[in-house]
């Protein structure tokens, strides 16, 4: 029985990650050739939920709750385990998206910002289609996250927090 329930609840998108992973991972298989060596973030939803996957550089995927990927990723992942548990009950958008920007603000140097020339925003729900919002679209999201900032509303973290208590 669950066998079969498992086998009839694999949706389309783990299949196509599969797939991609398998074609990753034929070339490593003849003699002198290597895995692309690049990670994958693959976003979608299906009559199931969301799904985040990642294909590794050396072709293995996996299914993801939060995820960041790509150079001075560790802190924004810290980030998202630490805050996951309040996505589950989130309903607006634009809450999930400031979760986003900050755990990407985290990744940047001292002396970076976010600005509307180097952050996209991408999502896909069950009553949406996959969006792209660039420019001009997101600055109402990096406002948003920059008067938290400026007014120090920002929850601290579950280790600051613990600090202050003790």
């Amino acid at each position: 029985y669950q066998r079969r329930v498992r086998e009839a609840v694999v949706s389309t998108q783990s299949t196509g990650v599969s797939s991609v992973g398998d074609k990753a991972q034929t070339g490593t298989q003849i003699m002198g050739r290597r895995p692309y060596g690049v990670g994958l973030m693959v976003a979608g939803c299906d009559e199931t939920g969301p799904h985040i996957y990642y294909i590794c550089p050396s072709s293995n995927f996996y299914e993801c709750k939060c995820m960041a990927i790509g150079s001075r990723s560790q802190s924004a992942r810290t980030y998202l385990e630490r805050h996951k548990d309040e996505f589950k009950n989130v309903e607006d958008l634009n809450e999930l998206v400031a979760h986003a920007l900050r755990a990407l603000r985290d990744c940047l140097p001292n002396d970076s910002e976010l600005t509307t020339k180097n952050v996209s925003v991408g999502y896909v729900g069950r009553d949406c289609t996959f969006t792209v919002k660039d420019d001009d679209e997101v600055a109402d999201y990096l406002k948003s996250i920059e008067e938290e900032k400026a007014s120090g509303a920002v929850a601290p973290d579950a280790g600051e927090e613990a600090m202050e208590t003790q």
